[in-house]
């Protein structure tokens, strides 16, 4: 760190520091709510930012019950962001899967066909006792 950049934290020195889980500071960076200087898949936040958010805590203990709500706000952001994710991925997959019992049903559908019209085409019939049967 140079001389004249402020102290900055990493994610989970954030969290230890916040009271707050490792995976809420990084939506809340993801959302742009904490800035964050992001550098080969690292994120420092400066102390000052978690200061201005009034998040710093004494003792790994919530101070107020603000910042607790704010804690279990963002969990449940979290938490939706989570289920909207699932949810397109099982549509897609359920779309998948109607494409794929259609283009099943479409194969059994010509196979079908193929059956009924292949019927018709022996050159001749046999008859009872397996004699050829004339037309």
């Amino acid at each position: 760190m140079a001389a004249s950049e402020p102290p900055a934290v990493d994610v989970a020195q954030a969290a230890e520091l916040t009271g707050l889980s490792a995976r809420t500071i990084r939506a809340r960076i993801r959302r742009g709510e904490l800035e964050a200087d992001i550098r080969k898949d690292h994120e420092r936040i400066p102390l000052a930012e978690l200061r201005r958010h009034d998040l710093l805590v004494e003792g790994n203990r919530y101070r107020t019950a603000r910042e607790r709500v704010e804690s279990l706000e963002a969990q449940l952001r979290d938490a939706v962001e989570a289920r909207k994710r699932v949810q397109q991925e099982l549509e897609a997959t359920q779309e998948k899967v109607r494409v794929m019992w259609g283009m099943t049903q479409q194969r059994e559908w010509r196979l079908q066909q193929a059956r009924e019209r292949s019927r018709g085409r022996w050159p001749f019939r046999r008859g009872p006792g397996g004699t050829p049967k004339s037309s």
